[in-house]
């Protein structure tokens, strides 16, 4: 058996620094083009936001009874204006007569001081009861408990359809108040010969 000389040692030794170094390069090149690049802010937040927030949930209790929940995709609370700016917009009323509105919309806001949550966009309620009315900006206000708006306003109960300009809900009773003209249609059943 022939003992390796110098030279040879020295060959292997930089094969094997060598071979070492591409593995090293290579895992560190693979493990860089793998990994997912840092998430941005989706939208910038602006000076008077104080808080930003992704999958909100909020409720007010009177007592020990839930008056309502809100939950939104994202919200801006801006602290200073007790306002919190929302987008994909669900509140669900759980106070009145009807036992209750569920209310959808692209975006909203909460304004604290008052207790008033405005739903803009594509306002789409539907009470327990079945009544649907669809809006462009629709308001709750808790206190009194009423959903109001000043907008063109359609509403479907049952066979019933009305529309008007403007629209107040009181739902400890469930009355409507429409403001100016009302335009209604009743669907007719079809008897058969």
């Amino acid at each position: 058996m022939q003992m390796p000389n110098t030279r040879q040692i020295r060959r292997i030794l930089a094969v094997v620094i060598v071979a070492s170094t591409v593995a090293l390069v290579a895992a560190i090149l693979f493990r860089q083009f793998r990994s997912t690049p840092p998430e941005t802010a989706s939208k910038p937040i602006s000076p008077e936001v104080d808080m930003s927030l992704s999958q909100l949930t909020f409720s007010e209790m009177k007592g020990n009874n839930k008056l309502w929940d809100l939950t939104a995709e994202r919200a801006d609370y801006d602290k200073e204006a007790a306002l919190a700016k929302l987008t994909g917009v669900k509140t669900e009323i759980y106070d009145g007569k009807a036992g209750g509105v569920t209310i959808t919309s692209k975006t909203g806001r909460y304004h604290e001081a008052q207790h008033l949550v405005v739903m803009q966009e594509k306002v789409h309620a539907v009470t327990k009861k079945g009544m649907v009315f669809d809006t462009e900006l629709l308001e709750y206000r808790s206190g009194p408990g009423v959903v109001l708006t000043n907008r063109p306003v359609k509403v479907v109960d049952g066979r019933l359809t009305l529309t008007a300009q403007g629209m107040e809900m009181t739902l400890n009773d469930e009355k409507v108040r429409f403001q100016g003209p009302v335009n209604a249609v009743i669907e007719g059943t079809h008897a058969k010969h």
